[in-house]
C-alpha cells in the first residue's frame, strides 16, 4: 500500500479521478449514536412471532391470551420504536414487517384493515364489524382466536362506549325542555346534524317513538353507501325524520345550514384522522355557520398513549391522530374561543377516548336594567359506560 501511494505521489493527480473527499472538520460536530441493530432486531422479532402466533392454536386459552397481550402492546410497540431511533425509515419497517402483516392477516377483522377496501381506514362496514363483536373463521384456528382478542379489546370496547354515549346526546336533545303528552313529545322542533355519520349507528339506538313533528337528522359522509346502509337500517319512525347530504362537510357546509340551525352537532371519531388544520376549520365552520346559540357540537378523539397505535398503524395499516385534554383545548380556542360558552372534556371509561362538548354561546341580548345577563346551561346526559368488555386480557368509524 506504501508503494502504491508513492507511486500516486511522484505521478502527479490524475485529473481523470474524482476529487478526493475533503479530510473531516475535527471541530463539526458527530452524528448522534444510534442504537445498534435496528434492523436486525425487527427481524429477530417478525421471524420469532411469526411461528409464536400461529402456535397459539395448540396452547392453553390463558397462554394464548397472554401471548397476543404481549405481541400487541409490549413487543410489536418496543421492535418498531427501536427501529426508528436506529435510524430506519418508515417503508424500511413496513417492508421488514410484510411476513409478519401477512400471518396476522389471517384474522378477518385485520386484513380487512389493511386492504381498506372502501378506501380509508375506519369506514363505516369496518365500524359495523366491530359492533357487531363479529368473528370469523373456523373454531381453534389463529385467525378466529385473534378476532376473539380483538372485539373483547379495550380499543374496540371504546367504539361501543362512544355510540352509546352519541346516542344518549341525541336523546336528550330531543327531550330537554319538551314535555310528553298523548304519547308524542311537544315542543320546538329540534335539529340534528351528524357528520361523518357512517351507518348512523347512534341514531339506531334512539327510542324511535322519541322524534317529534317537525324534528329533524340530517346525515352527512363521504360516502354515499354508508348513506344507504344508514337508511336501510334505521327504524322506519326514525328514517322518517332523516336528511342526508353526501360529501365532505366542510364543502358542503352552505347545504348542511340550509337544514340548520342545529341543536346538536355530532362528529363522532372524525377527529381521529384530523391534522390540526382541517380540525380548525371544522370546529370553526360548526360553531359559526351550524350551530344554533345555545347549542352543542359534540366530538371524540382518540386519546394519546393507546396501547394498540403501534400495531394498528404497521401492522394493521390503521393510523390514528392521538389528542391530549390540552391539544382539543389549543384546536377549540384557536377557532372559535369567542363563540365558546362552555367545554367539557371527559374520557370514556376506557380512558382511550376523549368525549368533548361544547355550548355555543348563546346572541348577546340587552339586559335589562337592574338584572344581571347569564346564560343557561345546555343538556349534558350522564355519561353512558356502554357495555363491559368481555373476560380476557384488555387489549379502531369514525363513530
Amino acid at each position: 500500500m506504501d508503494a502504491v501511494r508513492a507511486s500516486t505521489a511522484t505521478a502527479g493527480p490524475d485529473p481523470a479521478a474524482p476529487p478526493a473527499p475533503s479530510a473531516p472538520d475535527p471541530a463539526a460536530p458527530s452524528p448522534p449514536a444510534r442504537p445498534p441493530g435496528g434492523s436486525e432486531r425487527l427481524t429477530a422479532f417478525v421471524r420469532d412471532y411469526c411461528r409464536l402466533l400461529p402456535a397459539i392454536e395448540h396452547v392453553e386459552p390463558h397462554q394464548a391470551l397472554t401471548t397476543l397481550a404481549d405481541f400487541l402492546v409490549r413487543d410489536f410497540p418496543a421492535a418498531v420504536r427501536h427501529a426508528l431511533d436506529a435510524g430506519l425509515a418508515e417503508p424500511e419497517i413496513v417492508a421488514a414487517l410484510a411476513p409478519l402483516r401477512a400471518v396476522v392477516s389471517r384474522s378477518d377483522l385485520v386484513r380487512r384493515a389493511q386492504e381498506q377496501p372502501r378506501g380509508l381506514p375506519g369506514d363505516f362496514e369496518m365500524i359495523e364489524y366491530i359492533l357487531a363483536r363479529k368473528v370469523t373463521g373456523r373454531p381453534g384456528t389463529f385467525g378466529r382466536l385473534f378476532d376473539e382478542y380483538l372485539q373483547h379489546s379495550v380499543v374496540a370496547q371504546q367504539h361501543h362506549n362512544k355510540i352509546a354515549h352519541q346516542a344518549a346526546l341525541i336523546e336528550a336533545a330531543l327531550t330537554e325542555g319538551r314535555s310528553a303528552v298523548g304519547g308524542y313529545w311537544h315542543g320546538p322542533p329540534r335539529r340534528i346534524l351528524l357528520i361523518a355519520s357512517g351507518g348512523a349507528a347512534d341514531l339506531r339506538r334512539v327510542d324511535p317513538g322519541l322524534p317529534a313533528p317537525g324534528d329533524r337528522f340530517v346525515l352527512n359522509d363521504m360516502d354515499p353507501e354508508a348513506l344507504a346502509h344508514a337508511m336501510a337500517t334505521l327504524p322506519a319512525r326514525t328514517a322518517a325524520h332523516v336528511t342526508t347530504v353526501q360529501g365532505n362537510a366542510l364543502r358542503k357546509a352552505a347545504e348542511l345550514a340550509s337544514e340548520g340551525p342545529y341543536d346538536l352537532v355530532l362528529a363522532g371519531g372524525l377527529f381521529d384522522y384530523l391534522e390540526e388544520r382541517p380540525a380548525r376549520a371544522l370546529v370553526r365552520t360548526v360553531m359559526q355557520r351550524l350551530c344554533r346559540p345555545g347549542g352543542t357540537f359534540y366530538f371524540s378523539n382518540i386519546a394519546t398513549g393507546n396501547p394498540f397505535a403501534v400495531a394498528m398503524k404497521y401492522g394493521a395499516s390503521w393510523p390514528l391522530i392521538e389528542r391530549e385534554e390540552a391539544d382539543v383545548e389549543e384546536v377549540v380556542g384557536d377557532a372559535a374561543s369567542h363563540l365558546v360558552a362552555d367545554l367539557d372534556i371527559r374520557r370514556d371509561p376506557t380512558g382511550l377516548t376523549l368525549l368533548t362538548r361544547i355550548r355555543r354561546a348563546p346572541d348577546p341580548t340587552p339586559a335589562a336594567p337592574g338584572s344581571v345577563a347569564g346564560s343557561g346551561s345546555a343538556p349534558d346526559p350522564a355519561r353512558v359506560p356502554g357495555p363491559a368488555p368481555a373476560p380476557g386480557p384488555e387489549t379502531a368509524e369514525r363513530g
